[in-house]
């Protein structure tokens, strides 16, 4: 088991997966969602519904749900977050999480959209190591527009991939003083704007959070 950067909040529950992990809510049930470990090339998938009265579960290709994830008191809000140790957001609707690569700790979670529509956050940074947003754009990508705003800075770009025309965004979120935290979007030409919609969502959901633990509540 990898060190786990990200947990899912919400509905009375707390999820805390084991790594390799998928987090993929039920687009018919919002308190529903299902996580799957990956043990190998099994599939392990624990179904988990916050309820009144406590979580129900459903074991697919498992045996115990503590072999998949840790299932916690939570919040009683009625929306998903994703939490970090220094933050959390808001999962937008559309997208996947999913753990990071092994050894790869430049994001603390992966969202994953139709397409290969990706988003992912970086930092919180000092405000010094992050350029101007007119020296963001990367080899072979071009500058389309940029905005300075209340909430955020955003820069939006275009470049080639694979043949295909692309769309990326990076929104500078102000975390404290001196601190920014980076949400960046990249998608094809096709989801683009699905896809900064959602960046936007998560980058307007920046919330703070404070250390607090849950006790389990389902195990089995």
């Amino acid at each position: 088991m990898g060190h786990i950067f990200a947990r899912l909040t919400g509905f009375g529950l707390t999820l805390v997966p084991i790594w390799p992990y998928n987090f993929r809510r039920s687009p018919r049930t919002p308190d529903s969602v299902a996580v799957t470990h990956w043990a190998g090339e099994a599939a392990q998938t624990v179904t988990v519904t916050g309820a009144g009265e406590g979580p129900a579960v459903v074991l697919t290709g498992v045996e115990r749900v503590d072999q998949v994830v840790d299932v916690l008191e939570g919040p009683d809000e009625r929306v998903w977050r994703i939490e970090t140790s220094p933050y959390s957001v808001k999962w937008p609707e559309g997208f996947e999480i999913d753990s990071p690569p092994a050894g790869d700790n430049s994001s603390p979670f992966l969202l994953w959209g139709p397409d290969r529509s990706l988003i992912y956050p970086q930092g919180p940074w000092n405000r010094d190591r992050i350029p101007p947003l007119t020296e963001l754009a990367g080899p072979g990508q071009t500058i389309l527009s940029q905005e300075r705003g209340p909430d955020f800075d955003t820069v939006d770009l275009a470049y080639r991939h694979e043949g295909g025309d692309w769309r990326q965004s990076h929104h500078l979120v102000p975390f404290g003083d001196d601190r920014v935290l980076v949400i960046t979007a990249q998608a094809p030409a096709t989801h683009a704007e699905l896809t900064r919609q959602a960046a936007e969502t998560v980058a307007r959901s920046v919330r703070v959070r404070p250390r607090e633990s849950g006790a389990p509540v389902a195990s089995s």
